[in-house]
């Protein structure tokens, strides 16, 4: 267990500071600071590439809760996000409500698939998002809620964080969800708060995500925002256990 002193910390290059507690460092670097998490779920797809283009433009890391795909394109989106940056996190293999919340087992099962194609990428994640969230109505009206519970116990003893979100941006519900919804419910739901974590979606279908983008970052930045990516040390996001 490292204990950071920050005035040592200030006064030493970052060189100097070991690699395990950077993280620590930019967690309280943060600590009054407005801070954007963009999280984009469900990829790779063939937007993953625009998208990094635009993160690289505004210089802007983002965190990725990745599934897995085997398509051609998927191999060279995977080792981009890890090559330019960012956290790619963990959203179960096959996103498939019936097989990641059967069971706990099973939910596992599927999660060590992901975790071992990530793997040939270098990434080791201990950040899991839930398909539909941690509030999936879908779930929570079912018997699948008393799985639901019992993986979220499981996570927490195999030291997992899940995370949810605090702005919907609501790109996911279709395609046909205007570029300008998407801005706006990013910039409307901030609220001034110091920390949010807002959901886009990185899936083939979802063109006005990657139109949206730019506005998303350039008007939060209006609004005093930073942007980071979500690590071990971010304050956590979470639903709860009943809507």
């Amino acid at each position: 267990m490292f204990t950071l002193d920050t005035a040592a910390a200030n006064q030493q290059p970052e060189e100097f500071i070991p690699e395990e507690i950077q993280p620590l460092l930019q967690s309280w670097q943060n600590k009054g600071q407005k801070t954007a998490y963009l999280t984009f779920d469900d990829g790779p797809s063939l937007n993953t590439l625009p998208i990094l283009d635009i993160l690289d433009q505004y210089h802007v890391k983002a965190t990725f809760f990745v599934m897995g795909n085997e398509e051609g394109y998927a191999d060279g989106a995977y080792q981009e996000m890890a090559a330019r940056g960012h956290t790619l996190a963990l959203h179960t293999y096959s996103h498939d409500y019936e097989v990641v919340y059967g069971s706990r087992d099973k939910y596992f099962a599927d999660m060590a698939l992901l975790e071992k194609m990530l793997k040939k990428y270098g990434v080791h994640s201990r950040i899991v998002r839930f398909p539909g969230g941690s509030r999936n109505l879908a779930v929570q009206r079912s018997p699948k809620k008393e799985v639901l519970a019992s993986i979220k116990s499981e996570l927490k003893k195999r030291g997992y964080t899940y995370f949810d979100w605090d702005i919907d941006s609501t790109d996911g519900y279709s395609p046909s969800v205007s570029k300008q919804t998407i801005v706006s419910n990013v910039l409307n739901g901030t609220k001034d708060q110091e920390q949010i974590v807002i959901l886009l979606h990185d899936i083939n279908s979802m063109k006005n995500t990657v139109r949206a983008l730019p506005d998303i970052i350039t008007g939060l930045k209006a609004k005093g925002y930073q942007f980071d990516s979500i690590n071990e040390y971010t304050e956590k996001v979470q639903f709860g256990e009943s809507p």
